[in-house]
């Protein structure tokens, strides 16, 4: 096995056995979702009535479930990006970086390597709630052309926005900030029960401002929710091209700080 994989080894066996991650990043997500579908609190007026107390499979509770799902889903992914986080404040920016440095391996191998298992396992969480709603809760994701790249650009740019408050924050307040960042970013994206009204500001800030709101958004118009694939399409183009400049942010100031 080469040095980069042996790396990705040790991070993702370190991540995928740390009861703190399993609990909070695995089980927590899945919990709330099974907590609001089955209580069936109403947390979304999707159709302009509440839904019924009787979990039937009518377009209703579908539509509900649907929505209560994606954004879990969306947002976990951005918490779970935490993991990249800890990675580099931890070894690469911790006591132990110098023993790091020390070995035949570039500081670069052990980024990469760090990065990609927390990437695979915000996949796995991802799959495990796309699998696990759909089998108990019947929760339809819509076109899995569409949804599938929106998942994946979601779960890069969690990353990225992770790395770049990794780069760019003092060591001792990053994770605060990133606590801080995720619940912004569903503020703004309107999933906190804030009313920003239907003006065209309100609504561009909702949809367009955040990549947690255009994934999200995206997912709902992908499924029976919206039911609109060209705006589904618009959304992955727009994400698509801020993840692509988060990925250069983070590659030039990271070269820089190194510098």
């Amino acid at each position: 096995m080469s040095n980069l994989g042996l790396i990705f080894k040790h991070y993702f066996k370190r991540e995928a056995t740390s009861l703190v991650n399993i609990g909070v990043l695995l089980a927590l997500p899945m919990a709330f979702i099974a907590l609001n579908l089955m209580g069936n609190i109403g947390m979304f007026d999707l159709i302009g009535e509440q839904v019924g107390a009787d979990l039937t499979n009518t377009f209703e509770f579908t539509a509900t479930t649907t929505a209560i799902t994606i954004l879990f889903m969306v947002s976990f992914q951005f918490f779970a990006g935490e993991l990249i986080l800890r990675a580099i404040n931890e070894d690469l920016r911790g006591e132990v970086r110098w023993r790091l440095f020390a070995t035949p391996n570039q500081g670069k191998s052990f980024l990469i390597g760090a990065a990609a298992s927390s990437w695979v396992f915000n996949l796995i969480q991802g799959i495990l709630i796309f699998g696990l709603s759909a089998l108990v809760f019947d929760v339809y994701w819509g076109n899995m052309l569409v949804v599938i790249p929106l998942f994946l650009l979601v779960s890069i740019s969690s990353q990225l926005i992770a790395s770049l408050i990794a780069i760019l924050a003092p060591k001792r307040a990053a994770f605060g900030i990133h606590t801080g960042m995720c619940f912004l970013m569903m503020f703004l994206s309107g999933w906190l029960f804030v009313d920003f009204g239907d003006g065209p500001v309100a609504r561009f800030i909702m949809y367009y401002v955040t990549p947690l709101g255009l994934g999200a958004r995206g997912i709902l118009y992908a499924g029976p929710v919206g039911d609109d694939m060209r705006q589904a399409l618009f959304h992955l183009g727009i994400l698509a091209a801020m993840t692509v400049i988060l990925a250069f942010l983070v590659l030039i100031l990271g070269r820089r700080q190194k510098a």
